[in-house]
């Protein structure tokens, strides 16, 4: 019963430290929410929103950040974190790799210009090739779930 209580009272204190930043828009309730539930998407996603919207000199809505076409970037920054942290590449550096083609390829008419162009860097594919397999599975995954 103890246990229960504290739980409790933890998960209130956090939402209570969490309140004093109350969200203003509607972007900023969504990105507390998936930074509640999925805090490695939400870095990302944080970050590449504010990649694009300096890029671009636009705020990006709710239906951009939730397209698949964003979450796909999103995707391949998280499985290169990811591959990185399990050592999976023998290389190392996926993550730096990819944030630099993510950087470079920013198209404020495509968002998901990047995906696509990690996708297709064969130096990169050739140098990352668990990352690789991963982005090019979670590709097959995604066009074939349009399909259906």
């Amino acid at each position: 019963m103890m246990k229960k209580i504290g739980l409790l009272l933890a998960t209130l204190t956090a939402f209570s430290a969490q309140a004093d930043v109350f969200p203003k828009t509607e972007v900023d309730a969504y990105l507390m929410a998936m930074h509640s539930m999925a805090p490695v998407n939400a870095k990302y996603t944080i970050q590449y929103k504010a990649a694009v919207e300096s890029s671009c000199k636009t705020k990006l809505n709710i239906e951009q950040l939730s397209s698949r076409d964003f979450a796909n970037v999103v995707q391949a920054l998280v499985s290169s974190e990811t591959v990185d942290r399990l050592g999976l590449d023998a290389s190392g550096g996926s993550l730096t790799d990819t944030l630099q083609l993510v950087g470079a390829n920013i198209n404020c008419s495509d968002l998901s210009a990047p995906y696509k162009a990690v996708l297709s860097d064969v130096e990169f594919n050739k140098k990352h090739q668990h990352l690789s397999k991963v982005l090019h599975t979670w590709d097959q995954v995604v066009t074939e779930s349009q399909l259906n």
